[in-house]
């Protein structure tokens, strides 16, 4: 995600991938929603990416459920804030 002031890379975690339908939407939204509660581009993005990642542990068209989302987000965190300690 790239700003006027900012970049953020954000890689998506390895998971069993059922299928990618959906997935880009489904990580737009998670963006979109994350935004709208006031969270910081970088942890919207985050957000979104584990919406997309979510949606590929489910087969054919089913989106991702909030369970998985959240503890996709919480891995994505715990990472984030270790290598942000280690440099």
């Amino acid at each position: 995600m790239v700003t006027e002031k900012e970049y953020h890379y954000v890689a998506a975690p390895k998971v069993d991938r059922k299928s990618t339908v959906g997935a880009g939407d489904s990580m737009v939204a998670g963006i979109a929603f994350a935004l709208s509660r006031s969270l910081h581009f970088k942890q919207a993005l985050q957000y979104g990416v584990a919406c997309g990642t979510a949606a590929t542990m489910n087969a054919g068209t089913g989106l991702c459920h909030l369970h998985d989302v959240e503890d996709l987000y919480n891995q994505m965190n715990s990472a984030t804030a270790m290598n942000e300690m280690l440099v």
